[in-house]
This record gives structure tokens, sequence and C-alpha cells, in this order.
């Protein structure tokens, strides 16, 4: 029989790693520096953002990998375990846009096809979305509880395969919370003990993106979004696809 790390364990490893394995801002501020080097001011700037946005993301989980192989763990999250996408997401509007773009990105079938099952979600989970998004996640301590109980699904989760429909840009907080310990412990609690967040990561990737995009008014280029406010306006996951889904219908 498989043996799983233990709370205690992870306690103990959580430990060692805020002792000697905290990351800093390093490999984010290089990754700037990278992507300016390959920078086309010809190139429309949320192209570039974009892309920006997707090297950042695929970095955390980079960074997450090093700290995993320094203490010697491996999540026991799996394809098709979906117990975490019931979790209230919190991300910015620039997020979503960038999200939406993707989307708009991906090849004529890919495409139409996560158009349609955000359609479909959106229609289906009226109702519950209009109370779960409006629990203040700023003042609520209980919020994650109180929309968890809802059991809404994430906008991305396919319900046929329990895996993520834009998998590649799914957001920190998906990427940050991981399980070393049994995988069952996901299925008998909403909120179990044993997971834990590296949602540390956060800073240093909204500061790198945000760099960015100050360079690029610097340099005077015009940007497709509300800056500061898109960077810095933060709404449930939800709440922000809606309203980039019915923009995008009235174009």
């Amino acid at each position: 029989m498989k043996q799983y790390l233990l709370y205690d364990d992870i306690v103990k490893i959580c430990e060692q790693i805020n002792e000697n394995h905290l990351p800093d801002d390093g490999p984010f501020t290089k990754k700037i520096d990278e992507l300016f080097e390959q920078y086309d001011d010809e190139k429309a700037p949320l192209q570039f953002i974009l892309k920006a946005f997707l090297e950042l993301l695929k970095l955390v989980d980079s960074e997450i990998y090093k700290i995993e192989q320094n203490v010697n763990i491996r999540p026991t999250c799996a394809k098709g375990c979906a117990h975490c996408c019931y979790f209230p997401i919190v991300t910015t509007k620039l997020e979503a846009k960038l999200m939406m773009e993707y989307i708009h990105r991906l090849p004529m079938k890919e495409r139409e096809d996560v158009l349609e099952h955000l359609k479909t979600y959106f229609q289906t989970n009226q109702e519950n979305l209009q109370k779960v998004c409006s629990i203040d996640f700023t003042e609520d301590v209980h919020f994650k509880e109180k929309y968890i109980s809802k059991q809404v699904s994430c906008p991305f989760l396919d319900l046929k395969t329990n895996t993520c429909k834009v998998y590649e840009v799914r957001p920190i907080p998906c990427r940050t919370y991981l399980n070393y310990g049994n995988p069952r412990v996901c299925a008998d609690s909403y909120i179990p003990d044993e997971p834990f967040s590296y949602e540390f990561f956060y800073e240093y990737y909204m500061q790198a993106l945000n760099e960015l995009i100050q360079e690029l008014l610097y340099n005077g280029q015009e940007l497709d979004f509300d800056y500061p406010d898109d960077v810095f306006t933060f709404d449930y996951l939800p709440a922000l696809l809606q309203q980039e889904v019915q923009k995008n219908r009235l174009r």
C-alpha cells in the first residue's frame, strides 16, 4: 500500500522550505529582461503582454518544481482530480482579459469549443454565480467555505473529463495550491489541512507583469486595456470572464 505524507510531515516540510528554500524575485526580473530582448515594437502590445503572461506562468511552475526537488516531494494531484476546481479563484481584470485573448488565438475548432463551453456554463450557473460572486472576499473571513459549499465549478472545468479547458493559462491560485498527502483528503473535506499554497510567488509574478507594462508605457506604447485599473482591480474569475464574454459579443 502506498505511503502518503501525513499532515505533520507536511508541516515539517513547510518549515524547511521557509527556512532554506524561499525564492526571491531574481528569476522573474531576469525573465522580463529576456522578453524585452526579443521584443518587436511593431507587434501589438497586447500580443507581447500575452506572451509575457504565458512565460511568467510557466516560470511559477518551474520555480515550484525547484522547491519540490530541494525538499524531495512530489504532488499527489493527478489529471481528472478536480476537487480544487470549485474553490473561489480571484484574479485581476487584466488576467481575465489575457485568458480571453489566449482563447481567441486558439485554432478555430478549439476556440469555438471553449467559447461554447463558457456560454453554456454562464447560462446553466447564472443563479448560483450571482450568489457566490456576491460574497465579499475582502471582508468575509469565511468566504472560501461559503463559496465552495455551493459547489460551483470553475468556468474552465470540463465536467465530462474533470480537466481544464485552458490548462496553459490556468491562473496562479490553481498553480500554487498543491497536495502532497493522500489525494483522498481533498474528497473528504472542502478545505483540507494537508495541501499548501506557494502563494508568495504571486507577488513576484504580478510585480514582473506590472513592470513590463510600465516599460511599454514609458516607451510610448498604447495599451489595449485600462491601466492601472485593469491591473489592480480584483474580482472572482467567473464574474470577470462573464464581463469579457459579453464585451466580445458586442463587438
